[in-house]
């Protein structure tokens, strides 16, 4: 059969659905939702993806959050990071239906083969390798702890190519000790391990097709887009698809007041506490 193709262009936010939507057709998640436990960490990625199971629209919906004036934080999870340990705002899924989250601690404790953890990344590299920013001061986090518990359990990784970086390597060399200032919270950087799921692997998993990656970036509204063009038998499917995500929104966020309490944060010293809003990208 003919393959043709398609040329797409899609925002950080309807990327972020499009990958969510294949998320659930990936046979470990599938069969975890059936019999297992699925435990998903709160990000403006996996937003959706509550989404698509609930029906529902989650609340907090992001921990850790990039915006326009830097690293920060959701106001609504200032209280959860005081111990990492207790962190307990994941969306847990125990054969199919949404339970109360335990701690992290004990998540990890609990989960095991046939179970999965979905952790959107910050940043992917060309050789598909995927890393998250960790504010919390034990470098660890809560993606530390899942990633150096040893447990079987199987991991998926959600991260759309506006997240492409030159090195996975480099970017661990993130030391917020070593920084004098930073705009918002000094962080630390990790290498994630697991199936890491982009536009590229959306498309293969949705429809079979192949996609790759022609341009990044735009203007009037796509900013930090991706443009790919795709190659499949079903074209025309895939380009009914795409426009039902198109226009895909995120609720509006609040970060904490400036000046807030990371000692190397610089903006309150100079105007720009005034003048930079809170509007911005999600980390992951």
């Amino acid at each position: 059969m003919k393959k043709d193709r398609i040329q797409i262009t899609l925002t950080p936010t309807e990327s972020k659905k499009l990958i969510s939507l294949s998320i659930i057709e990936i046979d470990t998640f599938k069969r975890a939702l059936r019999g297992g436990t699925i435990v998903i960490h709160p990000s403006s990625t996996t937003y959706f993806l509550y989404e698509l199971l609930t029906n529902e629209s989650p609340e907090p919906w992001v921990c850790g959050v990039i915006v326009s004036r830097g690293t920060c934080i959701n106001e609504a999870m200032l209280a959860e990071i005081s111990e990492i340990s207790k962190f307990s705002q994941f969306w847990v899924f125990r054969n199919g239906k949404l339970v109360d989250s335990p701690s992290v601690d004990v998540l990890v404790e609990e989960l095991g083969e046939g179970d999965v953890y979905v952790k959107a990344a910050n940043a992917v590299d060309s050789t598909g390798r995927a890393g998250v920013l960790i504010g919390a001061p034990d470098a660890r986090g809560t993606a530390g702890r899942f990633m150096d518990s040893g447990k079987t359990f199987d991991t998926i990784i959600p991260v759309g190519l506006e997240k492409l970086i030159p090195s996975i390597d480099e970017a661990c060399r993130a030391e917020p000790r070593r920084l004098k200032y930073s705009m918002g919270m000094p962080v630390y950087f990790r290498e994630l391990r697991g199936e890491i799921v982009t536009e590229i692997e959306a498309f293969k998993i949705l429809f079979d097709a192949e996609a790759f990656l022609i341009a990044s970036g735009g203007l009037a509204g796509a900013e930090g887009s991706v443009t790919l063009v795709v190659e499949s038998e079903r074209v025309d499917e895939i380009k009914d698809f795409v426009l039902k995500i198109k226009n895909a929104a995120l609720p509006p966020l609040k970060i904490p007041d400036c000046p807030c309490s990371w000692r190397t944060c610089f903006l309150y010293d100079v105007k720009l506490i005034n003048e930079v809003d809170g509007d911005g990208q999600n980390p992951a």
